[in-house]
């Protein structure tokens, strides 16, 4: 397997986390150096060169890392849940308390659709991990716990993982917007986001 499924070293992991706090302080991803994220990792340049090309290999593969760090936990918390309506609804509320951890999410799905070096970074690690993005490889398995191979067809599969993740996407946007921060607005929101999901699951399935 590719260097993606490789347990990262403990300087690889504090490059992704220098990335990761770096973002969240407002960085531009496009306009970090090497010096910004080695400075903020507490190692040399130097030997940062030694697991990683350049600037763009450290972005794109802390985006990935982090993205599938934060899924993976999600994932492993959705399966306590009884019906697709509560893990939705678990979804979206752990956007709510992790607002980083989703705008990490947030921008690899954005940075995947421009035709940026890390774009292409993203893509060509995509391929060499043989899994999908992320936030879409978690919401393949929901579905297909939810309803089983024997139900879903690979057409009926992609859509819906299309139809939620850009639901679930376009929430963590809207979670930007003051007017929609008080809990009573959320919590509308989250209801008429889980009960549209399922009733297009019902429908497709």
């Amino acid at each position: 397997m590719g260097a993606m499924n490789k347990t990262p070293s403990p300087k690889e992991k504090a490059i992704y986390q220098a990335v990761l706090t770096l973002f969240e302080e407002g960085a531009d991803l496009n306009s970090l150096t090497v010096a910004e994220i080695t400075g903020k990792a507490g190692i040399g340049k130097g030997t940062a060169y030694e697991y990683f090309s350049d600037k763009e290999e450290m972005i794109a593969k802390a985006l990935f890392y982090n993205a599938r760090q934060i899924c993976l936990r999600i994932y492993e918390r959705l399966k306590k849940e009884k019906s697709l309506y509560d893990k939705m609804n678990l979804i979206l509320i752990k956007m709510e308390g992790q607002v980083t951890e989703t705008s990490c999410i947030i921008k690899m799905v954005h940075v995947m659709s421009d035709n940026s070096i890390v774009s292409r970074r993203l893509q060509a690690m995509e391929k060499e991990s043989e899994k999908e993005m992320p936030a879409v490889e978690m919401l393949r398995r929901l579905l297909l716990d939810e309803l089983g191979e024997e139900v879903l067809s690979p057409e009926k599969l992609s859509y819906l993982t299309m139809c939620i993740l850009s639901r679930v996407l376009c929430y963590g946007m809207l979670l930007r917007d003051e007017k929609y921060m008080p809990e009573d607005s959320r919590e509308k929101m989250r209801d008429m986001i889980c009960r549209g999901i399922c009733r297009e699951v019902e429908e497709i399935s």
